[in-house]
C-alpha cells in the first residue's frame, strides 16, 4: 500500500473543499504496489486537473508555498515539510518532426492525462483521501505479468519521444520486466532518432542505465540488470548515437586472442564491474579493436586511446567532464601495466604515484577484466602487486600531493634565499615523487635534507648565480 506523508492528506483536502481530487501518480505509486521500500524516497509526484492559477489561490495563505516550474505546461513545485512535484492534467500535441510537445492543453479528464504518458506501468494513479489505485490504462496488470508496455501504440509513443526509449530499458532492467515484441520493433526502428536527444538528457539517461542494478538491490533477480541493458541496447541498434566505438566494435567481427568476440569479451565483463569502473570497462578494448582494423594486430592499441575515449565521452560526444574523460583514460592505460609482472619496485611505485586518483580502480579493471564472468573473482597477481605496494605507501603515510608535504615554498625560500622561485613549484613536484619513489618519511626535517640532494644535482637550474 502507499505509504501517504501526513500533510498530504491535508493537501489533498484543500483541493476536495475546491471540488477537486489530488492523485499521487508515477514512480512512488508504481514501486508502493511493488512493495519496494527501499524506492521510496521523496520524490513524490501528484496531479489533479487544478490548473497553475487557481493552485496559487487555493494554497494561499496556508502551510503550502507554491513556486514555478514550468508553468506554461502545468508543472509546479508544491512545498510543506518536503518538495512535492504537481502537473496539471495535460493532453500534449506532437509535430511529425519535434520530440517535444508542440502545444499542450489543460483538461479534467485523468483518462486523458493517462495517455500523455509513457509507460502504462508509469500511468497508475492514487487517490489520497480514498486510498485507492485509479488504473485506466492497465499499468497494474503490467506488473501483475511482469511486462512493459506503452499506453499508446509504441510506433507513436517512441517517435514522439526517442528518449522514452532508453527509458524502456531502464524500467524493464531495473524491474526485470519483459519487452514485448511490438515495443522492442518500434524501439528499434525509432532508435536513430536518439540523435536528437539533448547531450545532457543522453548522458544522464545513459549513466542510469550503467546503473540500473543499483536501483532496486534487494531484487535478486536483477543483479546483472545493467549487463542486460547494454545487451539490449545492442539489440535495438542504440550504440551508434551513444557510444560509436561500441557500435563499430558489435558491427565487424574482430576476436581477441582467446577467439572470444570483442564486444561479447567487452560485456561480459561488466557483469562483475562496480559503477565506477563500468565507463573504462566498456571502452578498454577500443584501442586493441583500431589497431586490429588498420594493422591486423593488436600492436600500439595504446596510441589510439586517447583519441577513442575522448571523441566517445568527451565535448564531443556524452560531454563528460574532463576530469572523468582524463581518468577513464588513466583506467584503460593503467590496466596493461605490469601484466607480466616484471617492474621494478620503483617503476611500480612511480606508476602508484602518478595515477594515485585511480589506482584502487585500476587494480578493479585488471582483476575482472582478467576474470571476465566467473562468479568468483580471483585476485590476478599483478593486480596484488599493485595492491601489495600501494598499501605500503598508504601505511607509511607517503603523500601524493605537494599539499599534503610537511615543509612549504616558504620554508624552501628561507633555507634557501637563492631558489629560483620560477623553479620552485617543479622542487617541490620533485620532492613529492622522491618521497613516493623512496619511501621516505615526510618530515620537515626529511624533505629539507631530499630538498638539498635535489638542488645540489642541478644547482643552475634551481639557484640564482
Amino acid at each position: 500500500m502507499v505509504k501517504i506523508p501526513a500533510e498530504l492528506k491535508e493537501l489533498a483536502q484543500i483541493f476536495k473543499d475546491n471540488k477537486a481530487t489530488l492523485y499521487i501518480v508515477g514512480g512512488y505509486v508504481r514501486d508502493s504496489y511493488l512493495g519496494v521500500s527501499s524506492q521510496i524516497r521523496d520524490d513524490i509526484d501528484l496531479c489533479s486537473n487544478i490548473v497553475p492559477k487557481k493552485l496559487r489561490k487555493i494554497l494561499e495563505g496556508t502551510k503550502f508555498e507554491v513556486k514555478n516550474i514550468n508553468e506554461s505546461v502545468g508543472v509546479m513545485a508544491i512545498f510543506g515539510k518536503r518538495r512535492y512535484e504537481y502537473a496539471t492534467f495535460r493532453k500534449e500535441v506532437y509535430d511529425d518532426d519535434s520530440h517535444t510537445p508542440d502545444s499542450v492543453e489543460f483538461i479534467n479528464s485523468l483518462e486523458e492525462d493517462s495517455k500523455r504518458r509513457d509507460f502504462k506501468i508509469n500511468a497508475i494513479y492514487f487517490d489520497i483521501l480514498e486510498g485507492s489505485y485509479v488504473d485506466p490504462l492497465g499499468g497494474i496488470d503490467d506488473l501483475r505479468s511482469r511486462e512493459i508496455t506503452t499506453v499508446k501504440s509504441p510506433k507513436i509513443v517512441f517517435n514522439d519521444d526517442p528518449e522514452r526509449i532508453l527509458r524502456l530499458v531502464r524500467f524493464a532492467c531495473s524491474l526485470g520486466l519483459n519487452i514485448p515484441e511490438e515495443e522492442m520493433f518500434y524501439a528499434k526502428q525509432n532508435s536513430y532518432k536518439i540523435k536528437f536527444i539533448s547531450q545532457t538528457r543522453l548522458r544522464n539517461e545513459f549513466e542510469r542505465l550503467l546503473t540500473v542494478d543499483e536501483v532496486y538491490p534487494e531484487l535478486l533477480y536483477t543483479r546483472e540488470a545493467h549487463f542486460r541493458a547494454m545487451l539490449i541496447l545492442g539489440e535495438l541498434d542504440a550504440w551508434k548515437w551513444i557510444l560509436p566505438a561500441i557500435d563499430e566494435i558489435m558491427k565487424i567481427n574482430i576476436s581477441d586472442f582467446k577467439g572470444e568476440k570483442i564486444y561479447d569479451h567487452i560485456l561480459n565483463c561488466l557483469k562483475n564491474s562496480s559503477p565506477k569502473i563500468r565507463l573504462a570497462v566498456l571502452l578498454h578494448d577500443v584501442g586493441k579493436f583500431k589497431s586490429m582494423e588498420i594493422q591486423k594486430n593488436f600492436f600500439g592499441s595504446k596510441e589510439w586511446v586517447g583519441v577513442i575515449v575522448e571523441k566517445n565521452l568527451g565535448m564531443n560526444g556524452l560531454g563528460y567532464p574532463k576530469n572523468i574523460v582524463e581518468n577513464v583514460k588513466k583506467i584503460i592505460l593503467g590496466y596493461d601495466f605490469n601484466n607480466r609482472c616484471l617492474a621494478s619496485k620503483r617503476a611500480i611505485r612511480k606508476f602508484i604515484f602518478e595515477n594515485d586518483e585511480v589506482i584502487e580502480n585500476i587494480i578493479e579493471i585488471k582483476n575482472v577484466v582478467r576474470n571476465e564472468s566467473k562468479k568468483y573473482i580471483k585476485n590476478v597477481r599483478s593486480a596484488s602487486i599493485l595492491r601489495k605496494n600501494y598499501n605500503e605507501m598508504i601505511k607509511l603515510n607517503i603523500p601524493f600531493r605537494v599539499e599534503d608535504l610537511a615543509i612549504k615554498g616558504d620554508e624552501i625560500i628561507k633555507s634557501f634565499p637563492k631558489i629560483k622561485l620560477e623553479n620552485l613549484g617543479t622542487l617541490l613536484d620533485n620532492i613529492l615523487l622522491y618521497i613516493a619513489l623512496h619511501l621516505k618519511n615526510n618530515s620537515k626535517e626529511t624533505l629539507l635534507k631530499v630538498a638539498t640532494k635535489l638542488i645540489n644535482s642541478k644547482r643552475d637550474f634551481y639557484l640564482e648565480k
